[in-house]
């Protein structure tokens, strides 16, 4: 995502399904990440993903693994993950998940701006984001 440039042209549409909101990572990378998404589209682009609000939740399990973040000074939502495949693996990163006021506090100071959310199963839902 970050090798993504002009030279492939530019787009007017970001796709970032399967719960990719997620690597915005945190604020300050995610705005960075949006400065560079608003480089390489067009005017009126949208960015169409989905993510999961943490909030969702009576899990003890995942209450608690929020509140260590918040001691940690981490978003609750925020989880530092690497994907393996047989021998290969990524460097650790972080990932996060994100309510959607969240979601339109990281977009704050973006060129976008959250046009609409549609709700899913289980906290999941879908955020259009339009370029102002």
């Amino acid at each position: 995502m970050y090798q993504v440039s002009k030279k492939l042209g530019m787009f007017d549409t970001i796709l970032m399904m399967g719960a990719n909101l997620g690597l915005l990572a945190d604020a300050d990378r995610g705005r960075r990440l949006l400065e560079r998404f608003d480089r390489i589209t067009n005017p009126g682009a949208r960015i169409t993903g989905e993510t999961r609000d943490p909030y969702d939740t009576d899990d003890p399990l995942h209450l608690a693994y929020h509140q260590l973040n918040r001691d940690r000074g981490r978003a609750a939502g925020q989880a530092r993950i690497r994907v393996r495949y047989m021998n290969y693996k990524t460097p650790w990163f972080d990932y996060l998940l994100s309510s959607p006021d969240e979601l339109k506090a990281i977009l704050e100071g973006t060129p976008w701006r959250l046009r609409r959310t549609f709700e899913a199963d289980a906290g999941t839902y879908v955020a259009i984001i339009e370029k102002k």
